[in-house]
């Protein structure tokens, strides 16, 4: 095949992965924004599963490029070789300096690996992604503890005891920044709000809270319903939360 028709070819291909890693990292940041992967889906596809596209795109353009620099190799080696005076010969090796090269970046990217699983730490508290600056600090006295909800003790529960539950499931799509339906859960007034429909919690009155209908599944011609659906240990955290006055 034709020289020149090889490098046209390589360089659209490694101009259309660029442009997808362009575009994936664009769905990555905006419609489907951290924090976003149990609520949101784009084209059948969850964020992570996005995540996975751009990464495999990356990796076929960092091959484009290094097939693209073999093909170059020997105008790199002489060019380079003259510009920092490290040829000694007229006809330098192209074998040993693509071995050291390719050596070095083999030890960069072990080096680079090695170091991100070595600074790998847990978190003891939940940072939910879409809250960031401003947003944090409005929520900072809140515990976001991520451990499942004790169970009900006899002793009143308080708004302290059942926020970390609506801090972990809910905060994404019901938060400072993103308050959909106009309500958020790290407000205790918006359970008792009242915008023409029944307030979500009716103190002393579980059975009689929608707020219960939706996260045990009960209420399921609600849009996204699956996704307000909690575990049965916090539905009964919050029921009785609700049954003891919701302070």
């Amino acid at each position: 095949m034709n020289r020149t028709l090889v490098n046209i070819i390589i360089d659209l291909v490694a101009a259309l992965l660029f442009l997808g890693m362009i575009a994936t990292g664009y769905l990555l940041r905006f419609p489907l924004p951290p924090g976003s992967n149990k609520t949101l889906t784009l084209w059948g596809l969850g964020r992570h599963q996005w995540g996975d596209i751009h990464f495999w795109i990356s990796l076929g353009l960092l091959t484009v490029l290094i097939i693209h620099l073999a093909l170059h190799w020997n105008w790199i080696v002489t060019v380079i070789g003259k510009r920092c005076n490290l040829i000694k010969t007229s006809q330098p090796s192209l074998v040993r300096s693509a071995i050291w090269t390719l050596g070095l970046f083999i030890v960069m990217c072990v080096a680079f690996g090695w170091l991100a699983q070595r600074d790998v730490k847990a978190l003891h508290q939940s940072i939910c992604s879409s809250v960031s600056g401003k947003d944090q600090i409005n929520t900072q006295d809140h515990d976001l503890h991520t451990d499942e909800p004790s169970t009900p003790q006899a002793n009143t529960l308080g708004w302290d005891d059942v926020y970390p539950i609506f801090a972990t499931n809910c905060l994404d799509c019901h938060g400072p920044q993103k308050n959909l339906a106009g309500f958020r859960v790290d407000r205790l007034e918006d359970f008792f709000k009242n915008n023409g429909h029944a307030s979500l919690v009716t103190p002393g009155q579980s059975s009689q809270s929608p707020l219960i209908a939706i996260i045990s599944g009960k209420r399921a011609n609600m849009a996204m319903a699956e996704s307000h659906k909690l575990s049965e240990t916090e539905v009964s955290l919050i029921t009785t939360w609700i049954d003891q006055g919701a302070k």
